[in-house]
């Protein structure tokens, strides 16, 4: 759970891109959907939103909250941040309701790089006092609601003219701890999304270690992942990755760029 007055850290290879989190003792059948699971506010735009949905049995609440995204010592910081407005941010949604959430920027647009968030999505348990604007669902004490689905939706505020294929990467394998780890840091201006991390041998044998989403490295940022694999297998080889879902994986690291 989140106490809003300290910086939330997110940790492992997968990153946060949707975190699902049963907070309770006992799982809960839930309807509660949430989509798209991404956005982005270009720099001649103001607002975006998402849809809240509830393909349940039963009516849901649920509240919105958002956190500026950074990432420090190759970990995801979520602190929580006014640069954007959710309308509305309590909501109940009866059994096959919708309900569509405005994210707005009350700002300019960012310069240079783009600007990182989070949104997060907690459904709260219906026989829970529903909270409101001015007294939102809290964690960190014993009469602090109970958080039963999270759901944690990027949101990346452009600058001017972005171009999101101009990712800039410096990959390297750090071997001198255990187990070995991934290090990407981003000199450019767009986040770098990796996903289907693949590991290719000196002789060209291919293993894939993560199927799926392996993180994001922000704009301007470094991230690092423990690789599930010993250092002897690293010798020689490289590693590749898919960056913002492109068809094919490219290089994003070797052993033989040296340790960071």
């Amino acid at each position: 759970m989140i106490d809003p007055g300290k910086s939330l850290g997110a940790h492992g290879l997968r990153g946060v891109f949707i975190a699902l989190l049963l907070q309770c003792g006992s799982a809960v059948a839930t309807g509660l959907q949430v989509t798209p699971t991404s956005l982005t506010v270009t720099a001649d735009r103001s607002a975006v939103g998402v849809w809240l949905s509830n393909t349940g049995e039963q009516p849901l609440h649920a509240q919105v909250r958002v956190y500026h995204w950074s990432q420090q010592r190759g970990v995801d910081e979520l602190t929580p941040s006014e640069e954007l407005i959710v309308s509305p941010p309590i909501i109940e949604l009866a059994v096959g309701a919708r309900q569509f959430v405005r994210v707005i920027r009350s700002g300019a647009a960012p310069q240079g790089r783009e600007d990182a968030f989070r949104i997060l999505v907690d459904e709260l348990p219906i026989d829970e006092p529903t909270p409101s604007p001015q007294k939102p669902a809290v964690a960190g004490d014993a009469s602090a609601v109970r958080f039963v689905l999270r759901y944690s939706v990027p949101v990346f505020l452009t600058p001017p003219n972005a171009d999101p294929t101009a990712v800039q990467l410096d990959g390297k394998v750090d071997d001198a701890v255990s187990p070995p780890r991934l290090v990407v840091s981003n000199r450019g201006y767009v986040h770098a999304q990796l996903g289907n991390l693949v590991l290719v041998s000196a002789r060209g044998e291919r293993r894939e270690l993560s199927p799926g989403l392996v993180g994001y490295v922000l704009a301007g940022q470094t991230m690092h992942w423990e690789l599930r694999t010993d250092a002897a297998t690293l010798a020689g080889a490289e590693l590749q990755s898919r960056i913002n879902g492109e068809p094919r994986e490219r290089k994003v690291a070797s052993l033989g760029a040296g340790r960071p």
